[in-house]
């Protein structure tokens, strides 16, 4: 009888440990909002599924995240500050949202090159990781990336010349817009959400976006020509930052091993995340048998006149600001250096892309 009691009160112990360890794990895990605007079935938002699926499991499930696609928690202007403010602890948009508040990372949206995404994603992460611009101080920046390089799509007129976009009126924000007006057309800043309908309901003739918009955003049904624009090289740079207050909060475990999985795995995750998708959408307007206009080189000569103006624009503002030009032109030296060794490596890697030169490019 007296065994039986021992047992007896040894399984009510163990289960009320249970129940004490189990209430101390849930209070210790620590759960976070992760703002986006892209829509949920987007490659975009499929990998911040993973990005949390994987934060959970470096963390032995003491951080998890909830994420707010389309735009659902904070819409693409308001995802930097909300972050900072701590109504998102996490989230994701683009600098061309909120022109002037990243002055010094905005060097990356001018048109410098970038053949393609997997190119412009290696280049933009070793720029935050070189030069930190003190813009990012008010949050914790767990990656910068890019989007692919822009084309152009029209509705009803094809662009073949510099002299077909005057009158036209395309969707571009920040520095985008700014080489929209260079090259002769009017800019628009179009939300993401509104980008199909803009289009099918002639609000803008067109669009200076990656081929990936033409699946992510239906873009294929609507446009009908694709110029190819990569030579410019001009991208949209993205990032994801959390807010200080909460990061600071986890334990010092969970933010090592969710600084080493990012490191490690998840700057990877998005290269390859743009350059697929990219793919994606270049073989959606393959598919729907849209008009593809490759510029020869002579009109390529005259589109780059253009890009280097909007260049001396940006370093005329910069050192009206105060900032050295000396120290402006060594960050776009590094830049396109950096072009030029990870676009060497694509050769060498076999990695292939929707657009860049022949060594690097897929075809349908």
């Amino acid at each position: 009888m007296a065994q039986i009691q021992r047992r007896k009160f040894l399984k009510i112990g163990a289960a009320a440990l249970s129940t004490v360890l189990l209430g101390r794990s849930q209070a210790q895990a620590q759960t976070l909002r992760f703002a986006n605007f892209f829509p949920a079935p987007a490659g975009q938002s499929r990998l911040i599924d993973e990005f949390a699926a994987d934060v959970r499991r470096v963390t032995d499930g003491r951080v998890n995240i909830e994420h707010f696609p389309g735009g659902t928690l904070l819409g693409p202007a308001d995802i930097f500050e909300g972050v900072a403010r701590g109504i998102a602890q996490l989230g994701i948009s683009n600098l061309g949202y909120n022109p002037g508040r990243f002055i010094e990372t905005e060097m990356l949206d001018l048109p410098l090159g970038f053949p393609n995404a997997w190119v412009a994603n290696k280049v933009a992460q070793e720029f935050f990781e070189r030069y930190r611009p003190r813009e990012w101080n008010d949050v914790v920046v767990i990656a910068l990336h890019t989007s692919p390089a822009n084309v152009i799509m029209t509705v009803e007129k094809p662009v073949r010349r510099l002299e077909d976009l005057r009158g036209l009126t395309l969707r571009g924000t920040g520095y985008v817009a700014q080489f929209v007006e260079a090259l002769g057309a009017r800019a628009r800043p179009i939300p993401a959400g509104e980008f199909y309908d803009s289009l099918a309901r002639r609000v803008i003739d067109g669009v200076m976006l990656p081929y990936e918009t033409a699946a992510t955003f239906r873009l294929a049904e609507v446009a009908r020509y694709v110029t190819e624009a990569w030579p410019l090289g001009q991208v949209y740079t993205f990032y994801i930052v959390a807010n200080r207050r909460a990061w600071e909060a986890l334990p010092t475990e969970a933010r090592t091993a969710i600084e080493r999985y990012v490191t490690a795995e998840f700057r990877d995750k998005l290269t390859r995340m743009w350059n697929t998708i990219d793919i994606n959408g270049y073989r959606a307007v393959v598919n729907a048998r849209r008009q593809i206009i490759e510029l020869p080189v002579d009109e390529i000569r005259r589109w780059q006149e253009a890009a280097a103006r909007v260049i001396q624009r940006y370093i005329d503002a910069m050192v009206a600001r105060g900032y050295s030009e000396a120290t402006l032109r060594e960050r776009l030296g590094f830049i396109r250096q950096r072009i030029a060794f990870w676009l060497s490596e694509q050769r060498h890697l076999g990695v292939l892309s929707s657009t860049g030169p022949s060594g690097v490019r897929i075809r349908l």
